[in-house]
């Protein structure tokens, strides 16, 4: 393993790339939740040795290579991607409350990523404003720009878990769940509209169509979920329960959303491996979060609008989440003794 090689995979280490402690959370999530206690258990294990592998490595590449990181936060194409960071450490916090009762480890957690969130978002967002060079809008705008709704709801969802630990009233607690998720909301509406004008009215070649595609789905997905869970804690806070049949429309309506995306996608992700063929890159991590968070969401919203065959859903699409996070993982694993074997100095893939 040589000290090249170490160094160009921190620089061109992908911001996107906590996608993968995502997709293992999501998919620990999805199996506690059927019944898999010991399948939860391992990916719970394996997501928190990910988790702190990354950010190791974004650390490190933060503090010896700050020039690169800054290029990448400032670019449209990239630096929606720093937003899983977020959102990773939402889920994780999540897999504690769930499956451990860690009350104090999720608080951390929440914190961190609202913090996290607060100087990522805004960060962004200005650099991205007062950039003197912009792409075009086909060149500049993916499924990436989503993981704002997919962090913010994220935030929402850890937020109802550790709402009983905090010292603030459950009011306030629940007023800033709230606030996330109608945050989410509107980001939603905003990018998504930007993301179906893109594709629909420029053209778009094979290789253009990235996985990041998949979060038009997910994003919904977690919108879905993040409905549930408020529906569910608000209704023991008299002053927020006039909210709950608006937000229950919200969630159906985000479902179905959600739904309508899957078999758009999966016929364009068919075609772009029949144009360009199959080679693993880390976005393929932001295809197998979205089957996890379906998985899920659809669960919830069955036992939140009391509609039990959904569950079926939720029972046939775990197996296809697993089945992908398998594949995408030994791609990954098989990618990273490649580059490491190569005898040669190896171009990264960042995508």
């Amino acid at each position: 393993m040589s000290l090249y090689r170490i160094k160009k995979g921190v620089l061109t280490f992908s911001p996107a790339y906590f996608a993968l402690a995502m997709s293992t959370g999501i998919i620990a999530i999805a199996s506690n939740m059927l019944g898999y206690a010991e399948l939860a258990r391992f990916f719970f294990i394996l997501n928190n040795l990910e988790f702190g592998i990354l950010t190791l490595i974004l650390i490190i590449r933060l503090i010896y290579f700050f020039s690169s990181f800054r290029e990448d936060l400032s670019s449209h194409a990239e630096g929606a991607g720093f937003l899983t960071i977020i959102a990773s450490a939402c889920i994780l916090g999540t897999e504690y409350a769930l499956l451990t009762s860690d009350a104090i480890f999720s608080k951390v957690l929440w914190y961190f990523s609202i913090l996290s969130w607060v100087l990522i978002v805004y960060s962004f967002f200005i650099l991205v404003t007062i950039r003197k060079k912009k792409p075009t809008l086909e060149n500049g705008i993916n499924g990436s720009w989503l993981l704002f709704v997919v962090s913010v709801q994220a935030l929402s969802i850890l937020g109802n878990f550790v709402a009983p630990s905090l010292r603030t009233s459950p009011e306030a607690s629940a007023f800033v769940n709230l606030f996330f998720y109608l945050l989410g909301v509107l980001f939603y509406l905003v990018v998504i509209g930007i993301i179906f004008y893109r594709t629909t009215f420029f053209p778009m070649k094979a290789n253009e169509f990235k996985p990041s595609y998949w979060i038009d789905m997910g994003a919904a997905a977690i919108t879905t979920l993040a409905g549930t869970m408020l529906v569910t804690h608000l209704d023991i806070i008299t002053p927020f329960r006039d909210f709950i049949p608006t937000i229950k429309v919200l969630t159906v309506f985000f479902w179905i959303a959600g739904s309508w995306w899957i078999p758009a996608i999966l016929v364009l992700e068919i075609w772009r491996h029949l144009k360009v063929g199959v080679q693993y890159k880390s976005g393929y991590w932001c295809l197998v979060f979205p089957l996890g968070v379906y998985t899920v969401c659809t669960w919830h919203l069955s036992e939140v609008l009391q509609l039990p065959f959904l569950k079926s859903i939720s029972r046939v699409s775990i197996y296809l989440a697993w089945l992908v996070w398998v594949i995408v993982f030994i791609g990954m694993l098989r990618e990273i003794v490649r580059v490491f074997s190569y005898r040669k100095r190896p171009a990264f893939n960042k995508n």
